[in-house]
């Protein structure tokens, strides 16, 4: 597909060989939990799998060549668009035996193999994630090396950014436009994972190759330096944030908006809405399971008695089945959000001198527009220019939006 809308697939592959099996082993290994070895020249990593065999075996070796044995060469297609043919040449259990002696010092033989198998990683990213009518996810739009294990949440990302777009544009709710952010938003994160999971698997084949520096790397970094680091909360917090990817967010998107007056506190256009724990008819709940599901929610920060319902009645009525209203306050109110710990809205920034917001939060549970105060002029002004299919030209590409 990316070949026949004329993408480009920008990146290489790795040097290092891998090597996986699903094996039979022999030797002191619980089957309740994966064990890693890395020792001498080699890696090896022992995941439970229960069936077809009772362990998957991934493997790579520091010596050079295919697991260590040069010669043996590699059938690649012609260099094109960035694409490259899969190895073709087998995996023998004697290959993936020495793998695993280099790693562990021997004590662990394997046998009855079900699955063996080369495999090269890669790290390429789609130049473009849209061309007219095809788009890119997951993938199909970035490859890279396993480490921090964030391609499967990067690539179910992608499609819902895409998804509640598309779905819009299909219904004729929104003009085309729309879907140029989705580019908008998800290269960028794309480009951040490549660079973050090169990096890392720059720093994991050094310590595979051999010599004084791996060693280093080994008995200083990974055994003494890297635990003191992770014992840092404001590194775990980080590192957290990272790999869960909540810390994500489309800030310069061009359909995402800051309204005036502007909340001084709280997130922003564009960021992901935090979540706190509310009540609604007594019931406790939270936030963003409130404010979950296929539609745009628009979240009237103070007391409800003050928002002006001559206002919102034509928002409702105008986007009537797309956008729900939801009111959240400090105090007991039937059917609607209550902050009984006055959390969610010191994290909305809705507080103090700015006792009252708007915030409209999108399917994907980043907020798509804000606002202080009640006044919902401009969040009108925002949803009639991104909803309803007559309000921009078909196809037209949008640069601007309202101040961010």
């Amino acid at each position: 597909m990316r070949k026949g809308a004329g993408i480009p697939f920008e990146g290489a592959a790795y040097l290092q060989d891998f090597v996986l099996g699903d094996v039979e082993v022999d030797g002191p290994l619980d089957c309740g939990a994966a064990h890693s070895f890395a020792l001498r020249r080699g890696v090896a990593l022992f995941l439970p799998l229960g069936h077809p065999t009772t362990w998957r075996v991934i493997g790579a070796s520091g010596a050079g060549g295919r697991s260590g044995t040069p010669g043996r060469g590699r059938e690649r297609a012609a260099p094109g668009n960035g694409e490259e043919a899969p190895d073709t040449a087998d995996l023998s259990l004697e290959e993936l035996q020495k793998v695993v002696d280099d790693a562990t010092g021997g004590g662990l033989v394997l046998r009855d193999p079900a699955w063996l198998s080369h495999f090269r990683l890669h790290h390429r990213q789609a130049a473009h994630y849209r061309a007219g009518r095809s788009f890119l996810a997951g993938d199909a739009a970035h490859i890279h090396s396993p480490v921090g294990g964030q391609g499967m949440n990067t690539g179910i990302q992608d499609a819902w950014n895409l998804a509640w777009k598309l779905a819009l544009v299909v219904r004729g709710e929104a003009g085309e436009a729309l879907l140029d952010s989705y580019e908008a938003e998800r290269w960028p994160v794309g480009r951040r994972l490549l660079r973050y999971t090169d990096r890392a698997f720059s720093l994991f084949a050094r310590a595979i190759s051999g010599g004084r520096v791996a060693t280093g790397l080994r008995r200083v970094v990974a055994a003494r330096v890297l635990p003191r680091v992770l014992a840092s909360s404001r590194v775990r917090e980080y590192a957290f944030h990272l790999v869960s990817q909540l810390g994500i967010g489309y800030r310069d998107s061009p359909v995402v908006a800051e309204g005036e007056p502007r909340l001084r506190a709280g997130p922003r256009a564009g960021d992901r809405l935090p979540d706190a724990k509310v009540e609604r008819n007594g019931r406790p709940t939270y936030l963003q399971q409130e404010l979950a599901g296929p539609s745009l929610h628009l979240l009237l920060c103070g007391a409800p008695e003050g928002w002006d319902q001559a206002q919102a009645a034509p928002i409702a009525a105008r986007h009537s089945g797309l956008l729900a209203i939801h009111h959240l306050t400090r105090g007991p109110s039937p059917e609607v959000l209550v902050d009984i710990g006055d959390e969610a809205l010191s994290r909305l920034g809705v507080e103090g001198a700015q006792d009252s917001g708007q915030y409209l939060v999108r399917p994907d549970g980043h907020v798509g527009f804000r606002c202080a105060g009640r006044e919902l002029g401009a969040l009108m002004t925002y949803l009639d220019r991104w909803l309803r299919s007559g309000t921009l030209p078909a196809g037209g590409r949008s640069g601007h939006v309202a101040s961010k």
